[in-house]
């Protein structure tokens, strides 16, 4: 009987299976390529989001996304470093025209939405809680006045260390809220994307635990609920920072991004407005607004941005605490990144010592002494004039976003270093800081008032000065480019500290004092930090 025909090389090759030992398979195993889906970048290691971030941070910092200073973050993830379309995002996606300008105007309305009710938030509400809770109604009708020393009863001097201890609380909780909804919404995966379901959830628990703070609760309630409110807004706000890395291609990015820093100090001034307007009526008034509008700005920045793509086949990471932690640990063998942070929290303490206290400042200390409206409540004169700053103040940072291009280009056709523009910045800072004192020592009438105001519109431009030009020596002080969202996230880390610094020495400085002359010793003591982070700022160029 004849034998099949046995084809050389196909019917002859032996069953694998059967012929390899289990150590053989593992040795080919380990030869084969895997085809495994790639998780996306970690939210924390973006500089783009880090800069986002940062930008949505200062008081005045927005102006330094807003202004045309070219200091990009070094992204080494960029379409431009390889051959990838800068027309196609990081998350695969290649917006059409409409949805371009969909990301746009959707970014710029977040910024407002999510800003405005924060800003109110911590510049009025909260220290008028702080003050409702100790006795100090500051919407009362009549005002009692001390026939020895002509001032209102009773000066709030008191109110200074409860409220510092707020706002410890609140920025220990921020800097641990910030990573871990990070590290959890980059694992995120539903139909509705990464960061959809975050920002709506966050914006609605932001409502209710606005409306919680609002209630008349003991001091011990109200930081803990306050630094439940830190993990809320986080929830809110970094997954919106880390969308615009994400779902912007880097063809549209600066745009976006200046369209971004221009919603961030609109929504400042609104928000501080928002809080001045609303304390006229009633201490809770403030929390009405900010719970009603925290509630629609997560719903509406999702609706107005075009559909987040589905992340349900993004592979699972398992959560690990070590990528929460390393966002806290600072970069090794730095120095200069290290003069560049600790300039920084000079900076913020000095800027933290008068808006922390900026409404005890203004009610009991600008109108400290009796004022013509003593039948009605001292909170419209206080409320008004913090208006008047705010509007100051956003005027002054337009002003250092359209000055920082020409500025920068000024200074590197005459070579000089960009660490003498910004150690000028601090000392004009400083020059408004010492017009306000001044003017409130040893002036009477409208000086104060007056001062305030020339205050405000003086340190927003030097504010927005100082982030615009200082971001060239942040990112010119990065030690390793690979790393850069990692530092850019270590050294917004310095605007905490600085607010936490300025908490703790002005509540000592003003309880240390009766009656208002505490208040006084708060513009000196910002004009020393202020001048520090001047000085700090030139040994840099020394080292260099």
């Amino acid at each position: 009987m004849l034998e099949p025909y046995v084809r050389p090389g196909i019917d002859d090759r032996p069953d694998l299976d059967k012929a390899l030992s289990p150590e053989d398979k593992d040795a080919v195993a380990r030869l084969a390529i895997k085809d495994r889906r790639r998780p996306p970048e970690a939210s924390a290691d973006q500089p783009e989001a880090q800069t986002v971030r940062l930008a949505a941070a200062g008081s005045s910092a927005a102006a330094a996304a807003a202004a045309s200073v070219d200091t990009p973050a070094p992204d080494m993830s960029s379409a431009y470093l390889d051959m990838r379309d800068p027309m196609v995002a990081a998350d695969g996606q290649r917006p059409t025209t409409g949805q371009v300008s969909r990301l746009n105007w959707g970014f710029f309305a977040a910024s407002i939405l999510v800003g405005a009710p924060w800003i109110a938030l911590n510049t009025i509400a909260m220290p008028n809680a702080v003050a409702r809770l100790f006795g100090y109604d500051t919407a009362a009708l009549q005002v009692t006045i001390n026939p020895a020393t002509g001032r209102p009863l009773p000066v709030a001097t008191d109110l200074a260390m409860p409220l510092a201890v707020l706002v410890i609380v609140g920025v220990v909780a921020s800097m641990f809220a910030m990573p871990l909804i990070s590290a959890l919404s980059d694992r995120t995966r539903t139909p509705l994307g990464r960061r959809t379901p975050w920002m709506v959830a966050g914006g609605v628990l932001c409502a209710l635990l606005t409306l919680l703070l609002g209630q008349n609760i003991g001091i011990v309630v109200l930081c803990i609920f306050w630094a439940l409110m830190q993990f809320a807004y986080a929830m809110l706000s970094a997954p919106l920072a880390s969308a615009i890395s994400e779902r912007v291609p880097d063809k549209f990015r600066p745009r976006i991004e200046r369209w971004h820093g221009i919603g961030v100090m609109l929504g400042q001034a609104l928000g501080v407005c928002m809080g001045a307007f609303g304390v006229m009526f009633d201490s809770f008034t403030p929390f009405t607004y900010t719970a009603v509008l925290f509630a629609v700005s997560g719903i509406l920045s999702v609706l107005i941005l075009p559909k987040e793509p589905s992340s349900t086949e993004q592979p699972r990471q398992l959560f690990n605490s070590d990528q929460v932690l390393d966002q806290l640990r600072p970069p090794a063998h730095a120095p200069a990144f290290a003069r560049v942070f600790t300039a920084r929290t000079c900076m913020m303490t000095g800027v933290g010592l008068t808006g922390v206290f900026l409404w005890y400042l203004v009610r009991f200390w600008v109108y400290g002494k009796a004022v013509v409206f003593t039948s009605a409540p001292l909170t419209l004169p206080a409320g008004f004039l913090i208006a008047g700053m705010a509007a100051a103040t956003l005027v002054g940072a337009a002003l250092a976003s359209w000055a920082a291009g020409p500025i920068s280009e000024s200074i590197e056709e005459k070579n000089i270093p960009t660490t003498r523009v910004v150690a000028g910045a601090c000392l004009l800072y400083a020059i408004g800081l010492g017009l306000a004192w001044g003017l409130g020592v040893w002036s009477t009438g409208t000086a104060r008032e007056n001062g305030m105001l020339l205050f405000a519109l003086i340190s927003g431009f030097a504010f927005g000065i100082y982030d615009s030009l200082g971001l060239e020596l942040v990112m010119d002080s990065l030690p390793d480019p690979r790393r850069a969202g990692h530092d850019l996230g270590i050294y917004a880390l310095a605007n905490s500290a600085g607010l936490a610094l300025a908490a703790i020495i002005g509540a000592l400085l003003v309880n240390a004092f009766e009656h208002s002359f505490g208040y006084y010793l708060l513009f000196p003591s910002a004009i020393v930090m202020v001048l520090l982070a001047g000085i700090v700022t030139l040994t840099a160029e020394s080292a260099q």
